[in-house]
């Protein structure tokens, strides 16, 4: 059992302004889409930029939004949720001021709409995750010993004549 802790808010924002990556997600008829984005914070919003679709058309009809970043430092797991409404922005002065202009998408495209989400509720959690049994680390050690183990055995077997 693990027991986590609630963030405050000042961690939360902190964790905000430091990442830029992050879920949004969108309310679609009966269902939720989830999409990545990146994204920055300018003035306690969110900014992200968009390529015409579906997600722009979403949130014209569903302007209500729930955005979500997470990550490990160590065994410390923890999570960041903004609620809030979305707007796309039309403003020029609003845009420049923003910085959301300079964000580079991860994946090319024209993405010439820009969109802010006020954060009307930040909540964030904090929990100790359980040791992994296998990572990368472990996984190189005990190749290394697996293939010192053979170079062994080969050496011995050559010293005893086999």
């Amino acid at each position: 059992m693990t027991t986590s802790d609630v963030l405050d808010l000042e961690r939360c924002r902190h964790l905000l302004r430091t990442h830029e990556l992050g879920r949004l997600a969108i309310r679609r008829d009966d269902t939720v889409d989830i999409f990545p984005i990146n994204y920055l914070v300018h003035d306690d919003e969110l900014f992200f930029r968009s390529a015409p679709g579906s997600k722009l058309m979403e949130l014209a009809q569903n302007p209500g939004v729930a955005f979500e970043i997470d990550g490990r430092s160590g065994r410390r797991l923890w999570s960041v949720v903004v609620h809030g409404v979305a707007r796309r922005l039309n403003d020029d002065e609003e845009i420049e001021r923003s910085g959301i202009r300079n964000l580079q998408a991860a994946h090319d495209g024209e993405k010439f709409n820009y969109v802010a989400i006020g954060t009307d509720e930040v909540s964030g959690r904090e929990f100790v995750g359980t040791p992994r049994r296998w990572n990368a680390g472990a996984i190189l050690l005990v190749g290394a010993l697996v293939v010192a183990l053979i170079a062994i055995s080969g050496v011995v077997g050559q010293l005893l004549g086999r």
